[in-house]
C-alpha cells in the first residue's frame, strides 16, 4: 500500500503526530489497511471458537464484509470523508456475512451517520462516529450480550470521548482507542463465562481490534504488507476441481445482460423509488441509492443508452461507466485459467462461484411472476441436504452454513428468483438469521418473512408444514410452531485441546453437540454419536433422522442406524446422505 502525504499531513509538516484532521483519502486508505490487516490475521480470529470445532468463520465473515466495503470505495467518486464513510456503509451492508459481518456492517453504517456531512475527521467527529456506530450495532441485535464485539465497540466509543476531553490530536486519539479496545477485549472472558471456560477472548471483538490496528498503522504512516491471497476467494472450499469445472462451463455461456452501467445522477428532489422501479424493467442487479440531490445508479442491462436517456430526464449525469461484462468475463477467465487460479471470482460477479445464486442469475424484481402466494428460500450446504430441501418445497437453496455464510446480497438475489408474492427465508443456521433479517432493507418491495431456524433439522421440520397455497404469515406461524419440537445433534471433531462444559477435550477428539451445547466426546465417531443420541431421546421422541456428511461412508452410517435400532426398537430411524462438510452427522430427534 503506497504511502502518500495527505493535505492535512502537508499542513503540519508531514509529521503524523500532532495532526488534527484526516481527509477523505486518509480515511479510505486507512479502511483498506484495516481490511488488509484483518485479512492477514483472520485465521487467528477463526480459531477463537468457544467450542473447538473446525467451523470458525468469524474472521472470514468480517474480512469478506470489509472487502465488499473496500470494493465500494474503489467504485465511488468521493470528495469528502462523509462520501467515503457512505461507500463503506453501503458496501459492507451488501457484502455482510454471518452475525459478525452484519454487526460490523451496522457499526460502519452508524459511523457513517455520525460523520455525515463532514469533509474531514477530527477527534470530536471520531467520537460522534464511534458513538453512533455502537448505538446502531446494539439496536441491530435483539438481545445484546456483553463480552462480545458489541462491548468492544462501546469501549471504543467511550475511549474516543475521553480523547476529546483530553484534547488529544487525531493520531494520538486513534492510538488510544486501539489500546483501550485491546484492554476491553481482554476483559471479555470476565463478562462471558463460556469464553473464560474455553480460555479465549471474543472472536468478533478480536476481529475489530485487528481492523483498528491496521487502520492505526495506516494513520501513523506505516506500510501494511501486500496481500498474499486473491482479493476474492471461495471460502471453505478445500477441493477446487468442481469450481474449475464450473468456471469453464460458465465462461462458455452468454450473459443475459451484457453491460454493467454505473453513473451518478445529480439534481433536486430526485425520485429514487421511481427511478428504481422504472430501471428494473431494463435489466437486473438494479441499485439506486443516495439522497434527493445525488443518486448512485448501478444496473446490468443490454441497453445502457435507454437507461441513460431515462435518467437524464430527472437530473444531470456524471461519472458514467459502462463495461462489457461478457468481454471482461472471457478475458478474466482466460487469464485465470492460464495462471491456474481456481479460487478467483468474476470481477462483476463477486459472489461465490458454487453458491448456486448470483447477481447475474437473479431475476429482474419487476419481471417476477407472481404465480403463488408464497415461496421459500432456504440455506444449506451439501448436495444431499440441498436435494432434500428442494423436495420439500424450497424454491431456491442458497449454498451456505457453517464456514461459509451467505451474504445479504446473495440472499437478496435468491429472493428475486422466487415466483411468489411473499418469500419465506429459512436461514437454518444461527449465524445466518441476522443476515436474513437485513435482506428486507435491500428488498423493500417484497414481503419477506424470516423464520428463525437455527439448524438444518429445524428447517426440514418447518418445510414439512409448508403449504404454498396459503399466505406467508400462516406458513410462518406453522413453521415456527415446529421449531421447539425438534432437537438437533451434530458430530464433528476438535481442532484444539480445550475444556468446555466440564469436558477435557484433546485435539482431533470427536465431539457431540446437542442444540448448541457440547455434551459428548470420545475417540470413536459412532460411539460419540450413540452417546449424543442418548441425550436427545425422551419419552416424546418418535423419530430419529440421521444426515451423514461427505466424509462418512454409507456403510458407517448404516452401522450407526442399526445399532440405534437395536437400542430404540420403538422409534422410527431414518438415514439420508446429506453431503455436508465438517459435520460427520447431523441428527434430529422429533
Amino acid at each position: 500500500m503506497s504511502k502518500r502525504m495527505s493535505v492535512s499531513d502537508r499542513r503540519q509538516g508531514g509529521n503524523p503526530l500532532g495532526r488534527s484532521l484526516l481527509d477523505a483519502e486518509d480515511f479510505a486508505r486507512a479502511i483498506a489497511a484495516g481490511t488488509e490487516w484483518l485479512g492477514a490475521n483472520k485465521e487467528l480470529v477463526n480459531a477463537l471458537n468457544v467450542f473447538p470445532v473446525p467451523d470458525g468463520d468469524t474472521g472470514t465473515n468480517m474480512h469478506l464484509t470489509l472487502l465488499a466495503a473496500v470494493r465500494e470505495i474503489n467504485k465511488a467518486q468521493y470528495k469528502s470523508l462523509s462520501d467515503v464513510a457512505e461507500a463503506v456503509a453501503l458496501g459492507s451492508l451488501m457484502g455482510a456475512r454471518g452475525n459478525s459481518g452484519v454487526i460490523l456492517s451496522q457499526l460502519l453504517r452508524g459511523f457513517a451517520k455520525g460523520v455525515e456531512g463532514k469533509t474531514t475527521l477530527d477527534v470530536p467527529g471520531l467520537t460522534r462516529g464511534l458513538q453512533a456506530a455502537a448505538s446502531m450495532a446494539y439496536k441491530a441485535v435483539m438481545k445484546p450480550v456483553e463480552g462480545t464485539m458489541l462491548t468492544v465497540a462501546r469501549g471504543a466509543a467511550r475511549s474516543a470521548a475521553e480523547c476529546r476531553r483530553m484534547d488529544l490530536d487525531i493520531v494520538s486519539a486513534i492510538e488510544k482507542v486501539l489500546a483501550d479496545s485491546q484492554k476491553t477485549l481482554e476483559e471479555t472472558p470476565e463478562l462471558l463465562p463460556m469464553l473464560k471456560e474455553a480460555g479465549v477472548v471474543d472472536a468478533g471483538g478480536q476481529g475489530l481490534v485487528f481492523f483498528w490496528e491496521g487502520l492505526t498503522k495506516s494513520i501513523r504512516g506505516e506500510t501494511v504488507f501486500a496481500r498474499r491471497e486473491p482479493l476474492v476467494v471461495v471460502p471453505g472450499k478445500s477441493d477446487a476441481a468442481p469450481a474449475v469445472k464450473k468456471i469453464k462451463e460458465t465462461a462458455k455461456e452468454d450473459l443475459e445482460f451484457r453491460y454493467c452501467t454505473e453513473f451518478l445522477v445529480k439534481g433536486k428532489n430526485l425520485p429514487l423509488d421511481t427511478l428504481r422501479h422504472d430501471l428494473a424493467k431494463s435489466g437486473d442487479c438494479v441499485l439506486v441509492v443516495g439522497t434527493s440531490d445525488v443518486a448512485k445508479v448501478h444496473i446490468h442491462t443490454n441497453h445502457p443508452g435507454q437507461v441513460l436517456e431515462h435518467c437524464i430526464r430527472t437530473g444531470e449525469l456524471h461519472e458514467i461507466k459502462i463495461d462489457n461484462m461478457a468481454y471482461q468475463h472471457n478475458e478474466f477467465e482466460e487469464a485465470r485459467l492460464q495462471h491456474n487460479e481456481p479460487g478467483l471470482s468474476d470481477p462483476h460477479k463477486e459472489e461465490d462461484l458454487d453458491a448456486g445464486v448470483s447477481s447475474q442469475d437473479a431475476a429482474n424484481p419487476k419481471e417476477r411472476k407472481m404465480e403463488r402466494p408464497v415461496g421459500v428460500v432456504a440455506v444449506t450446504i451439501g448436495e444431499g441436504l440441498t436435494a432434500i430441501l428442494k423436495s420439500l418445497g424450497a424454491d431456491v437453496v442458497v449454498e451456505g452454513g457453517q464456514t461459509m455464510n451467505p451474504s445479504i446480497e446473495e440472499l437478496r438475489d435468491a429472493v428475486y428468483k422466487v415466483s411468489a408474492k411473499s418469500v419465506i427465508i429459512l436461514p437454518n443456521n444461527s449465524n445466518v438469521i441476522l443476515t436474513a433479517d437485513k435482506v428486507r432493507e435491500l428488498v423493500p418491495d417484497i414481503d419477506i418473512v424470516v423464520v428463525p431456524t437455527k439448524t438444518i433439522p429445524q428447517g426440514v421440520a418447518a418445510l414439512v408444514t409448508y403449504n404454498p397455497a396459503v399466505d406467508a404469515q400462516s406458513n410462518s406461524q406453522s413453521m415456527k410452531d415446529m421449531i421447539p419440537q425438534v432437537i438437533t445433534g451434530e458430530v464433528t471433531y476438535a481442532v484444539r485441546a480445550s475444556n468446555v462444559n466440564g469436558f477435557s477435550i484433546d485435539e482431533k477428539d470427536f465431539i457431540g453437540i446437542r442444540d448448541g451445547e457440547l455434551c459428548a466426546t470420545g475417540k470413536d465417531r459412532n460411539e460419540v454419536a450413540m452417546n449424543l443420541v442418548s441425550q436427545m431421546v425422551d419419552s416424546d421422541t418418535s423419530l430419529i433422522t440421521i444426515y451423514h456428511g461427505e466424509d462418512v461412508h454409507s456403510e458407517s452410517a448404516n452401522e450407526l442406524t442399526e445399532r440405534l435400532a437395536d437400542i430404540y426398537p420403538y422409534l422410527e430411524i431414518e438415514v439420508h446422505y446429506g453431503g455436508q462438510p465438517i459435520y460427520y452427522y447431523i441428527i434430529s430427534a422429533e
